[in-house]
């Protein structure tokens, strides 16, 4: 006859226990982070485009880089001039996803698209740098005007 194996103190077990239920808990929360990452990259719905050829979105998509240029300045500051370059970004752009899936097979049109994002990101850094330096300058030349020139009308 064997020996009987020795057992475990409280102790132990409970240590075991509690390292089991850590790296348990941690798996889980990495498993349903991973999973929810790669179904947001890979499995999202691509909404389909308004337009009807990839190069009337392309023209939308430059268009609104363009009113959203000309909506970004202001003498309100950075997070301001970027909040209203992106809003003016909007309808267009909140369909990019559905024109690129137009556009794709086409190296012409798939080369424009990056082109037009590539410049809706340098307008956005431009809008940004713009209203750092720019904003505070706009700001003292119009109390400048409006205390010493008196009141102006601003196109209005």
């Amino acid at each position: 006859m064997s020996a009987p194996a020795p057992r475990l103190s409280a102790r132990v077990r409970g240590r075991r226990l509690a390292m089991v239920l850590y790296y348990g808990l941690a798996a889980v929360v990495i498993v349903v982070a991973t999973a929810q990452i790669v179904r947001q990259v890979f499995f999202l719905p691509v909404s389909p485009s308004p337009y009807g050829t990839c190069q009337n979105g392309l023209l939308a998509l430059a268009r609104a880089v363009e009113r959203a240029r000309d909506a970004a300045p202001g003498t309100d500051g950075e997070d301001a001039a970027i909040a209203r370059f992106r809003d003016a970004l909007d309808p267009e752009w909140s369909h990019r996803d559905g024109i690129a899936a137009t556009c794709r097979g086409s190296a012409k049109d798939e080369r424009a698209l990056d082109a037009i994002e590539r410049l809706r990101y340098a307008e956005e850094h431009a809008a940004r740098r713009e209203a750092g330096d720019l904003a505070p300058l706009r700001r003292r030349v119009r109390a400048i005007m409006n205390g010493e020139l008196g009141p102006v009308d601003h196109g209005k």
